[in-house]
């Protein structure tokens, strides 16, 4: 096999898991500002917590959104740097800081609102065109994986704990 041929075998699936996430990812990004929204994509997750959930521990917002502390932190940034979040010291432990939408935050993650309907109407419509709905065929890989890592899955007689 060519190093190139790689690209074209079930092998190169994360990569083009990872090409559709980039795609999926600056399209939407495109239909925020097209709807009138100043967030990022890759933000709407923590907005859309932050909202429902209100304030938010660091740590409890990367645990919930299964993101590592540097990505949660990274995608945090850029809401603390677009004035759309702030971080409060807790009183009692002051090791503990707290994150919140602003007014601005919460402008933002109302419009997020009325935008998320439209979005899950794109992704049905997308999942018809293509035949499958692939929003449960993640669910369900991920769920496999969790079972049955990709390591046990390359060593066939290895068992899963």
């Amino acid at each position: 096999m060519s190093k190139t041929q790689f690209l074209d075998t079930d092998a190169a699936f994360a990569l083009r898991v990872r090409q559709l996430q980039d795609r999926l990812s600056d399209q939407m990004s495109d239909a925020l500002i097209e709807s009138g929204l100043k967030l990022n994509a890759k933000t709407t997750g923590m907005v859309q917590l932050l909202y429902s959930e209100g304030p938010c521990s660091k740590a409890y917002i990367a645990h919930r959104l299964q993101y590592s502390h540097q990505l949660a932190s990274q995608r945090l940034s850029w809401l603390l740097a677009n004035n759309m979040a702030v971080t409060e010291v807790n009183t009692t432990d002051r090791r503990q800081q707290s994150v919140k939408l602003t007014k601005a935050g919460m402008t933002e993650a109302k419009k997020l609102q009325r935008f998320l309907p439209k979005l899950r109407d794109a992704y049905k419509g997308l999942f018809l065109e293509i035949g499958i709905d692939l929003d449960a065929s993640i669910r369900m890989a991920d769920q496999a994986l969790e079972k049955k890592s990709l390591s046990e899955r390359l060593s066939p007689g290895k068992k899963s704990s």
